[in-house]
């Protein structure tokens, strides 16, 4: 900008000029601005109206029509080389895969002990696969509880003693006249009582069945032979009657074989099938299927087989891993190799083929695998042609195409 003064009065304030074309920059600057706005708003409103193309679809393999759940393929269709047609063979019985399996002891012949009366574990006499006889001392507890129980019995013998002497001094006194008869019946009441807390007392003692260690210890023992399959008690450990299992000994002549199978994979197996376990991967013993649970185990969420087993040179230990094959006498339909069985999570189907020549898309009902083998229960009949190699690569090209 440049000030100047007028000539005419030079007392006047100085005229301010703008440069040469400023308001029209400014102008410009609105409108290119105004412009940008609107172009942006136009942009959007024809993003919101622009539909995306599909992308093309791969063509269908030369020679190969596909439809919605079928497949058609011309005699000389280079997926032939891949594809294997053959008729559906008749399922027999047969043997399942071997399932992994574990051994366990038997609850029917093993006993669980725990503290009858609240204490501090002073000893442990024994530990996990130990072998022990009946009457073997097992763990000692300190227990003031055991105490009260041998002081109340004394006092119980003491009353039972007083009472009686009193009931000898009334009946002497009823004798000779000096008191009414209707005392002595008093008396005999009072004896009665007497003699009632002294069989109360002995039988608290009694049931608790251990071994005296002194006035306030006692010994739990053995209450059977067998061997200590679980020991759950320490010196310094507080038990009581609410501690659970402190030690458990079991008679290991016979044991279970318990396999963890899926729901769907218990098919047919009842109790009484025939079994064949196999221990340490070679030694195969034939049993039976003792019982198929009726719940699902909460934390494995499988269903368990177990077969009973004679073990009388103790050669089977708990825990130890084995397997299990169990024979299912129910014979599926057919049976497929396990290529030809496809799954969409829901339902298993096969390509079947049709009379007029397609590959068609069949649901049908399946077993658990066997030596490679699907068993179909229903759906598919003896014969019928079915692809049996390849399936997989007919599935791929339908979801391709649909």
């Amino acid at each position: 900008m440049d000030e100047t003064h007028t000539a005419a009065d030079p007392h006047a304030p100085p005229v301010t000029t703008l440069p040469m074309g400023a308001p029209a920059s400014r102008g410009v600057r609105i409108v290119v601005l105004v412009c940008a706005i609107l172009l942006g708003a136009v942009a959007v409103v024809l993003a919101r109206k622009y539909t995306r193309p599909e992308p093309p679809k791969d063509p269908a393999a030369p020679g190969m029509t596909v439809g919605s759940d079928r497949v058609t393929l011309a005699s000389d269709a280079p997926m032939w080389s891949v594809i294997k047609v053959a008729p559906a063979e008749t399922a027999e019985a047969h043997w399942t895969d071997p399932v992994p399996a574990r051994v366990m002891f038997d609850e029917q012949h093993t006993s669980r002990l725990g503290s009858p009366l609240g204490g501090r574990v002073t000893a442990v006499m024994v530990e996990r696969g130990q072998t022990v006889k009946s009457g073997a001392p097992l763990f000692t507890v300190s227990s003031p509880n055991l105490a009260e129980l041998k002081n109340d019995s004394a006092k119980a013998l003491v009353e039972r003693v007083t009472a009686r002497t009193n009931l000898d001094r009334v009946q002497a006194l009823v004798d000779a006249g000096s008191i009414p008869a209707k005392e002595l019946v008093t008396a005999k009441q009072q004896l009665a009582e007497a003699d009632l807390a002294v069989r109360l007392s002995e039988q608290k003692l009694s049931s608790l069945k251990v071994a005296g260690a002194g006035d306030a210890s006692f010994t739990l023992t053995a209450p059977r032979n067998g061997v200590v399959v679980e020991k759950a008690v320490a010196v310094g450990q507080q038990v009581d009657a609410t501690t659970g299992t402190s030690i458990a000994i079991a008679d290991l002549s016979t044991v279970w074989i318990v396999a963890d199978l899926f729901e769907n994979d218990v098919g047919a197996i009842r109790r009484g099938a025939k079994a064949k376990v196999t221990i340490n991967g070679a030694t195969e013993v034939e049993g039976v299927v003792d019982q198929v649970s009726a719940v699902v185990d909460p934390d494995r969420h499988t269903v368990p087989v177990r077969v009973k087993l004679a073990n009388p040179d103790g050669a089977l230990r708990p825990n130890a891993y084995a397997s299990i094959k169990f024979f299912d006498p129910v014979a599926a339909k057919v049976a497929l190799p396990a290529a030809a069985v496809m799954s969409d999570g829901a339902q298993s189907y096969v390509y079947a083929r049709a009379k007029t020549g397609e590959l068609v898309r069949r649901n049908v009902t399946v077993g658990s695998i066997s030596a490679g083998k699907v068993p179909v229960l229903d759906g598919l009949e003896p014969g019928e042609q079915v692809v049996v190699s390849g399936a997989i690569l007919l599935d791929n090209q339908i979801q391709l195409d649909n």
